[in-house]
């Protein structure tokens, strides 16, 4: 049995552009049962999408999408995806800003003030005064313009500075950078994070990654795989998905989507075995199968 779902999407906290509220009203109004909202190395818009998911009776899955590396520091360094999925009891009371890897995310918002203001900083006076830096440096970390929404702004108020920012803002995620407590994890130490969280692992687009060999030992001891995604072609979902179910892996559909294009649908639901791992509980599934 399959549930129509979008389990990994992106929003202003990451580098999507919707509210959690938008991202929410966006895939209710596509027949969806169950979604995630998966922002890059944070959890920011969990809280408020829902709350947006609640009152539209869709079931809703707290999640992250966790960076990691391969060859970190190396000339093969690239990064690699893991998500984390957690079971909507952590929305009770305060358990979800308790755990390890939210608090992760609330250092990578203060990582994240600094480096950009550290890039204003190093440009001339009128495009700092052009760019509202005194502005920036008094909003909080939480508030600060996350990656899309520091682009579009740039764009907005100085956009010849696009290109040279946009050339600058992968150091804050590599090894160029000085975030490797952060993002120098491998993915077997971002799983294990995953795990200790009490979190299901899934392992994003795992057609994107350039080191093959390395990427099945990591499918090997994932607890899942993200089959299906709006960069898969048919024949490499049918890959992942024939290596999930001959393992007995758990599998999901999505449409990692940042609103910079057009939108797909996941061709396919998620299997309900899934989503009742990542909830801990089962469901009566009549309201929820496609």
């Amino acid at each position: 049995m399959y549930v129509s779902t979008d389990l990994h999407g992106h929003t202003l906290y990451s580098d999507g552009r919707a509210t959690p509220q938008e991202y929410v009203e966006f895939r209710r109004a596509r027949g969806m049962k169950a979604i995630a909202i998966a922002d890059h190395d944070l959890m920011a818009g969990v809280r408020a999408g829902a709350a947006a998911a609640a009152e539209a009776q869709m079931l809703f899955i707290p999640a992250m999408e966790i960076t990691a590396h391969l060859h970190y520091g190396g000339e093969r360094e690239e990064q690699f995806h893991v998500l984390a999925y957690y079971p909507h009891s952590v929305l009770q009371g305060v358990e979800l800003e308790h755990k390890a890897l939210y608090r992760r995310g609330l250092a990578v918002q203060e990582r994240w003030k600094a480096f950009v203001l550290s890039w204003i900083d190093s440009r001339p006076l009128d495009e700092q005064a052009a760019l509202g830096r005194d502005e920036l440096e008094g909003l909080s970390p939480a508030d600060f313009p996350a990656l899309q929404s520091t682009i579009l702004r740039i764009i907005d108020k100085k956009r010849e500075l696009f290109e040279p920012f946009r050339d600058h803002h992968v150091r804050f995620w590599s090894s160029a950078g000085s975030n490797g407590d952060l993002f120098g994890w491998t993915p077997e130490e971002v799983i294990e994070a995953i795990r200790d969280d009490g979190a299901v692992d899934i392992v994003a687009h795992p057609a994107r990654y350039r080191d093959k060999e390395r990427t099945l030992a990591v499918l090997e001891l994932a607890k899942g795989v993200e089959v299906y995604t709006s960069r898969h072609k048919a024949e490499v979902a049918a890959f992942y998905r024939d290596f999930a179910e001959s393992r007995r892996k758990y599998w999901t559909s999505s449409s990692d989507d940042h609103q910079n294009a057009r939108y797909i649908d996941p061709p396919c639901g998620t299997p309900a075995r899934t989503l009742e791992r990542i909830c801990r509980r089962t469901f009566d599934l009549s309201a929820l199968v496609a």
